[in-house]
């Protein structure tokens, strides 16, 4: 069987403003959602957002708690088609309240950085 991620599960601390930031902000629609979660389909990858306590439970049975918010434990990336997706997109998150780095050219291709609400970092790259 080939390796392959089905699905990333981030913890939040206020699942609605997480989920309005998602939704509203960037325009993702969610596939489901209740009080504890919500999840997304991202062209075959589902990204879940899930109360913290909730995350904890499926983490500490190995001995692990959720990294606290502003601490990076991870980049989530986002490949686009071209520089100027990433510039919209990653104003997309500003507009929607993220803490961004704007776009720039590196060795790697142009990219940009944003963070969500509960501050997990995001990366938007277009590697031409």
């Amino acid at each position: 069987m080939p390796a392959a991620i089905s699905c990333v599960t981030i913890p939040v601390d206020d699942l609605a403003k997480s989920l309005a930031f998602y939704r509203d902000g960037l325009g993702l629609t969610p596939e489901e959602s209740d009080e504890d979660h919500a999840v997304f389909d991202l062209d075959g990858v589902y990204l879940t957002l899930l109360d913290r306590s909730g995350f904890n439970a499926y983490v500490e049975p190995v001995g692990l708690r959720s990294a606290p918010r502003g601490s990076a434990g991870m980049i989530i990336s986002y490949f686009t088609d071209s520089k100027g997706d990433v510039d919209a997109f990653i104003s997309k998150a500003q507009k929607a309240g993220a803490k961004v780095a704007q776009a720039a050219e590196d060795e790697d291709g142009y990219s940009g950085y944003f963070t969500d609400p509960d501050g997990h970092a995001w990366e938007v790259l277009y590697a031409g």
